[in-house]
C-alpha cells in the first residue's frame, strides 16, 4: 500500500516539475532565453559581482554547464566579465546594461507565470509546501 502512495507522490512531483518547467520555458521564449540561462542571469543579477564558481553554487549546476551558459550569455551581450582587482585569477560577472533591462522584463514574466502556478493557495499553504520540499530535499542529500 505504501509503495503505491510513494509511486503516486513521485509521479505527481515529476509531472508538476515538468509542467512548471515547460510553462516557464514558454514564458521565456520571447526573450530568447532558456530556463537554464534565466537561472544564471537571476543569480548574477542578485549577487553581482560574482565569480563563475559561485554562480555554479548558487544556481546548483555543475561548473562546465555554467561555463557553457555564461559563454552564451556573453555572446548575447547580457553579462559582462571583469577581472577581480583583489585576485587577478578570478573573473567576476555582472549584468550588462542590456542584461539589466532584459532581466527586469523576464522577472515580470516569471513572477506572473509563477503566480499562476500557485493560484488559489494561501501564503501559509505555500510555506508548508516549501518546508516539506526542503525536508525531502534534505533526505536526498
Amino acid at each position: 500500500m505504501m509503495r503505491e502512495f510513494y509511486d503516486e507522490m513521485t509521479f505527481r512531483t515529476n509531472v508538476v516539475a515538468k509542467k512548471a518547467s515547460l510553462a516557464l520555458q514558454h514564458g521565456l521564449e520571447r526573450f530568447e532565453v532558456t530556463p537554464e540561462q534565466w537561472s544564471v542571469l537571476n543569480v548574477v543579477d542578485q549577487k553581482a559581482p560574482i565569480s563563475q564558481r559561485h554562480v555554479a553554487e548558487f544556481a546548483e549546476k555543475d561548473a562546465p554547464t555554467v561555463n557553457r551558459i555564461i559563454d552564451v550569455l556573453l555572446r548575447k551581450n547580457l553579462i559582462d566579465k571583469a577581472v577581480d582587482a583583489k585576485d587577478r585569477r578570478i573573473t567576476l560577472l555582472s549584468l550588462s546594461v542590456e542584461g539589466k533591462q532584459k532581466v527586469q522584463l523576464i522577472r515580470n514574466v516569471v513572477e506572473e507565470t509563477c503566480g499562476n502556478f500557485y493560484k488559489g493557495l494561501t501564503k501559509q499553504e505555500l510555506a508548508v509546501f516549501v518546508h516539506i520540499l526542503a525536508r525531502i530535499e534534505n533526505n536526498l542529500e
